[in-house]
């Protein structure tokens, strides 16, 4: 055979090979088409079935009978609704469609999926688990907490939350040890819905030798009002070696409203502390509440960094009538054409536009 005979012959096949490739994909589309018809119209079927489960009437034995008996391919089409509706219920409506995925053996399925090669398939299955609430997987979700796909870790850290097993607060936490993969505020947002139960794990992270770990836990006890650890993250707050654990415990102290945490926030406002320490305290003094800051605040007004001044000055816009009102105001009008008045004054004019009212800029002093 000549070389022109097999340079063609070649080309004969790779267009055949090309040509069968466009009909493989040609036909699976349609026949993918197809099926995604089929199964819509199965499941608009269905669909007042899964309403009447779930529509909050007493008698829901008879929709759920009959939604568990559904054989293999209708229930493919439900399924992704029944999973939909889960995120949007609660109460006995969710309930119901737990009991309904008992009954069909989702979570059983869903467990032995978290050990399958493909990373969807482990991140759908530890979803669904989350979902349901399934106390059962916490020690398998835990483990998914180190899996080698990011995707995974961030759904197994959420599927923890949503289950609410208090002993998955110190997985979590350690998620966050030596870069370990977990986005900050998912595992936050997790700890956050365990509840009191994770506290104890949280108030023993704020001495962990990785500075996100009690970053972590320094902001979420401040999130969830955890007025008993108050002595404790002032501790944090006076020796803490990281300034960004530091900024997160001033910021949790201003939110837990105890007055055992002003002398600690005031002292945080000083120049021996860093910057950015600073202008969190002076906000969390605000948040506080407390009319005894009012003096530090004051004081604050004239500091050279702008934010602290700033802070102080919303601070005292944020404690409202009686003695932050006028500091504020006598500073306008006792000191024209400082910065220290000029904060005082952005301050009053925000809580003006918040009521509606303009106020006018301060008349520069006459020379």
């Amino acid at each position: 055979m000549s070389t022109a005979q097999l340079v063609s012959l070649t080309l004969a096949m790779l267009a055949g090979a090309v040509t069968l490739l466009g009909l493989v994909i040609v036909t699976g589309r349609a026949l993918h088409r197809r099926r995604t018809r089929r199964d819509a119209r199965l499941a608009a079927d269905f669909r007042p079935l899964l309403l009447e489960l779930t529509g909050g009437d007493d008698d829901i034995d008879e929709p759920l009978r009959r939604l568990a008996a559904l054989d293999r391919r209708r229930w493919r089409a439900v399924e992704p609704s029944a999973i939909s509706l889960l995120t949007k219920v609660s109460g006995h409506a969710h309930a119901a469609l737990v009991s309904l995925f008992a009954q069909r053996g989702l979570a059983r399925a869903a467990l032995r999926d978290l050990d399958r090669f493909g990373a969807v398939r482990r991140a759908t299955a530890a979803h669904v688990l989350g979902l349901m609430g399934h106390t059962e997987a916490a020690p398998a979700l835990a483990g998914l907490l180190s899996d080698r796909s990011p995707e995974v870790r961030a759904v197994a850290a959420r599927a923890l939350g949503q289950i609410g097993a208090a002993e998955a607060a110190d997985p979590l936490l350690a998620s966050l040890a030596a870069g370990g993969g977990v986005p900050f505020h998912l595992v936050a947002q997790s700890l956050i819905r365990l509840g009191p139960g994770a506290r104890p794990a949280l108030a023993k992270a704020l001495y962990h030798p990785e500075a996100a770990v009690r970053a972590v836990a320094a902001e979420v006890l401040g999130l969830t009002g955890a007025v008993e650890t108050a002595r404790v993250l002032i501790g944090v707050l006076a020796g803490d070696p990281s300034g960004e654990v530091r900024v997160r415990t001033a910021r949790s102290l201003g939110r837990l409203g105890t007055p055992v945490c002003l002398e600690a926030l005031i002292h945080a406002t000083g120049p021996a502390h860093p910057h950015a320490v600073r202008v969190e305290a002076a906000t969390a003094l605000g948040d506080l509440g407390s009319p005894r800051a009012v003096p530090a605040l004051c004081d604050l007004l004239g500091d050279p960094q702008y934010h602290v001044a700033h802070n102080a000055a919303r601070s005292l816009a944020r404690l409202g009538s009686g003695p932050a009102m006028a500091v504020l105001a006598e500073t306008v009008a006792e000191r024209p054409g400082t910065t220290a008045a000029g904060h005082a004054w952005e301050a009053l004019a925000v809580l003006d536009l918040q009521a509606g009212q303009l106020r006018r800029p301060p008349t520069a002093p006459v020379s």
